[in-house]
């Protein structure tokens, strides 16, 4: 078929045209109006660019075409570019959400540990300034036995000599032990006394202090971390697959009712009855579907949320932070045994008898602060690890309860497709 021939008149007359004597002038048409040739009538006014598109009312982006001016609000067309940077610019600002959300949450839980490490030095007394082998200062060698060396003196001569020794204990009073903790150099040499420890085990020359029983413990603390942090993610799982499961019955069932669907009368006879016996069973079935998607799906999702999802999620939020503890306990155990090798070196090899009971009054106190705090956080450990088996009853009850939920929901929905069947 032929298109119809049109012709945009333009609002302002040519200058050629004339109208005939003692007639009216004819009304311009308005802006950018077509007139069909035909005879079918004006148009409504298409954007510029011939795409003969009618022009929205709310576009406000001013053009002068070939007809005339006309004014577009639409925003202007995005290119396949800009699409991509913002896609990629939504993609980049919920990376930097989750990025620092994760963050602030590991910094909650670093501060809990801190917390909870300072709550156990202050209930044990590892903080006592008399548990403390550190701090202590050493004597100065007695000249009857042994002359300072050049090292001791340059020391001496830099930061001073060592203080008067008390004649009643045969020690060195420490003028300040809060000051003497606080300072840098002893961190420095607390530093330097582990990791030569632990050259020596390494090396084979001092033994490791035995702790089986206390890894076996602290490795089941942390497998109950880890299995809350899996059951947690098992039921965001099972939540979408609930809801993804509803979706694609609900979306099956529609495509099958549709086979049913008809445009014309069935009319009568026993093959018309059976054909709107399906009709029928067919808006039973989308009636029962509507009632699963709208009543069943929010209150299953609903019942799994408290019976599983929320206290799981509570308890992996406010489970103890207690790595800063064990680590703490692996640094004074690691002093125990340091001075306890140096205890042993200095009865075999020392020349100066004073040296001997220093350190075993070092080797004393940092076997009084490791076994005081380790006791403590095994008795905190040993309450935590016990308490899964509680834990563990709690979410079975809550699981099987949600899952008794949801088949007792859906079959008593089910219950009327029960009847009536083909």
């Amino acid at each position: 078929p032929e298109e119809p021939v049109k012709s945009s008149v333009s609002p302002q007359p040519s200058p050629s045209w004339r109208e005939p004597s003692g007639a009216q002038p004819s009304p311009a048409p308005p802006a950018d109006i077509s007139v069909d040739l035909n005879g079918n009538g004006p148009t409504p006014p298409t954007s510029p660019g011939g795409n003969h598109q009618p022009m929205s009312p709310a576009r406000s982006t001013y053009s002068h075409g070939t007809h005339g001016a006309s004014f577009s609000r639409d925003p202007p067309p995005q290119g396949i570019m800009a699409k991509t940077m913002a896609q990629l610019s939504a993609a980049t600002n919920r990376m930097v959400h989750r990025v620092q959300a994760y963050r602030a949450k590991a910094a909650a839980r670093k501060q809990g540990g801190k917390l909870l490490l300072q709550q156990l030095q202050d209930e044990s007394g590892a903080k006592d300034p008399s548990l403390v082998p550190g701090i202590m200062i050493t004597p100065p060698p007695d000249p009857r036995y042994s002359t300072p060396t050049l090292a001791q003196t340059l020391k001496y001569k830099i930061f001073g000599g060592p203080g008067p020794i008390d004649p009643a204990t045969g020690r060195v009073e420490i003028p300040d032990p809060v000051a003497a903790k606080a300072s840098m150099w002893y961190k420095v040499k607390g530093s330097r006394r582990r990791t030569s420890q632990q050259m020596a085990v390494k090396l084979g020359r001092a033994q490791k202090h035995p702790d089986e029983d206390f890894e076996l413990l602290w490795a089941g603390v942390q497998r109950q971390e880890l299995l809350l942090n899996k059951i947690k993610t098992d039921g965001k799982r099972l939540a979408a697959a609930i809801q993804e499961q509803a979706d694609a019955a609900k979306s099956m069932a529609a495509h099958i009712a549709s086979l049913a669907e008809t445009s014309i009368e069935l009319g009568e006879g026993p093959e018309a009855d059976a054909r709107r016996a399906v009709v029928e069973r067919a808006r039973q079935l989308m009636e029962v579907m509507d009632v699963m998607d709208q009543d069943v799906r929010p209150a299953c999702l609903e019942q799994l949320s408290n019976s599983v999802n929320k206290p799981v999620g509570q308890l992996c939020e406010e489970f103890p932070a207690y790595q800063q503890c064990v680590d703490k306990r692996t640094h004074y155990m690691l002093d125990m045994d340091a001075y306890e090798r140096k205890l042993q070196k200095a009865r075999q090899f020392a020349k100066d008898p004073a040296k001997v009971p220093h350190r075993e009054e070092q080797f004393t106190k940092a076997q009084r602060r490791y076994t005081y705090f380790s006791d403590k956080l095994v008795e905190d450990l040993t309450l935590l690890d016990a308490n899964r088996y509680e834990l563990a009853g709690f979410l079975i009850e809550g699981f099987v309860e949600m899952q008794e939920f949801h088949s007792q929901r859906q079959k008593d929905v089910l219950a009327g497709l029960a009847q009536g069947k083909l």
